[in-house]
């Protein structure tokens, strides 16, 4: 009988994701577990190498998990699981209106590629860049050197997200802060027809003594930002490959959502 962990999925939520997982080869071990195995590496923060017994073996997990980086499960997934929550809320299942947002994390020992430096922040590292809707569901997300110009970053990022992601068809609004509001804002405006607003009204006065701002649409992906902290893996950024690291957060995204959009 294996261990039941708190990252496990219920039977409701594997019949849900299960018709997305395409797999060619036969296991002998049932691949319900081998996500549950990659769920509970994302939520607790371990090394592959130390995946408990009642799991597959970790190269097997690991070949799972990059095999599904590679061929985009993970964003289908994800993508399933947001269109069935917008619509059980009686949303269309395309948002059209998004939120975006960049976190500059520390890196670890073994992400050693494609860091930098943010001055802003003081951080070395990588940068998180993400879109999410009104409900906070993630739309798109990418993972770049800490230090990069949130603008010029964030333009590629919606070319990538745009062009990628069927999801982001009806898009007409996006909510950012000021450091999106110059060469992004122009060139989403000018080129895409997409209309791009600073937000810069708080939701309700703050006191006087405060120097806590909360930004009318701004909080929705700020707590998105927060749900992914929940799982220590992306405590730091500790992935060798950019692959990975963004990988790690579309299913940080799947283990919240799926309690929501399925149950």
């Amino acid at each position: 009988m294996k261990q039941p962990y708190s990252s496990d999925l219920t039977a409701s939520q594997w019949q849900g994701i299960k018709k997305l997982i395409c797999v060619k080869r036969k296991s002998i071990w049932p691949l319900q577990r081998i996500v549950e195995a990659i769920f509970y590496l994302t939520k607790n923060g371990i090394i592959w190498r130390d995946l408990p017994e009642g799991f597959p073996p970790w190269q097997t997990v690991y070949w799972y998990f990059r095999k599904w980086s590679k061929n985009d499960t993970w964003i289908l997934i994800a993508n399933e699981l947001t269109m069935n929550h917008r619509r059980k809320v009686d949303k269309n299942s395309l948002p059209t209106v998004a939120i975006i947002d960049s976190q500059s994390v520390k890196n670890s020992a073994t992400a050693t590629q494609q860091i930098g430096f943010d001055g802003g922040k003081l951080i070395k590292g990588r940068k998180r860049f993400l879109m999410v809707d009104t409900l906070g569901h993630l739309l798109w997300t990418d993972v770049r050197p800490a230090n990069v110009a949130d603008g010029k970053a964030g333009v590629l990022f919606w070319e990538q997200a745009e062009h990628l992601n069927p999801l982001l068809d009806d898009l007409v609004l996006m909510y950012a802060d000021s450091t999106f509001g110059g060469h992004f804002k122009e060139q989403l405006e000018t080129i895409y027809d997409m209309r791009v607003v600073i937000s810069k009204t708080p939701i309700e006065d703050q006191a006087t003594d405060s120097k806590l701002v909360i930004h009318k649409w701004r909080w929705i992906v700020e707590r998105t930002i927060s749900w992914l902290g929940n799982n220590r893996r992306l405590a730091k950024d500790y992935e060798r490959t950019i692959l990975s690291a963004q990988s790690f957060i579309w299913i940080a995204h799947i283990r919240r959502t799926i309690k929501y959009a399925i149950g």
